[in-house]
């Protein structure tokens, strides 16, 4: 079952444009014809240099910004190479008067530096004890007072 359908659209009759007179009766105005080249030179050129301008400042700024920045960092390495220099001769220094203490600090160097001055080793002392009542301490192979035998 085909059937087959017709077109029952109304058709409107065109009308066609029919051409206005100017008002001194003749044919209207020609326009000017437009040229059509790629680029029209004041329109692409005006927008163009601001902006090139601005881009080379830019560039410029950031340029200047990281010389800058550079001797900064430069400087600042250079102290800290300073100071690692001085932190290595202050850790010298402090080893050297470690050693110089501690052979300063020896019993046979203290002791020999006394008899030199005059100083005599004294006795050992003696310790009382008043519970047992007994005196103890003193010289080796010397008598204890208040021993009781």
């Amino acid at each position: 079952m085909s059937t087959t359908r017709t077109d029952t659209r109304r058709t409107a009759p065109r009308r066609t444009a029919t051409p206005r007179k100017a008002p001194d009766g003749g044919r209207a105005p020609a326009r000017p014809k437009k040229k059509t080249s790629t680029a029209t030179p004041a329109r692409s050129r005006a927008p163009r240099i601001p902006f090139v301008l601005l881009v080379l400042c830019l560039l410029g700024g950031a340029l200047v910004g990281l010389l800058l920045l550079r001797g900064v960092i430069a400087q600042e390495a250079f102290a800290i190479s300073s100071l690692q220099t001085q932190n290595r001769e202050m850790s010298y220094e402090e080893q050297r008067l470690q050693s110089t203490v501690a052979h300063l600090e020896t019993s046979e160097r203290i002791a020999r530096e006394a008899e030199a001055m005059g100083m005599e080793e004294g006795d050992a002392p003696l310790f009382l004890d008043p519970d047992a009542g007994e005196v103890s301490g003193g010289t080796e192979g010397g008598s204890t007072t208040g021993s009781a035998d």
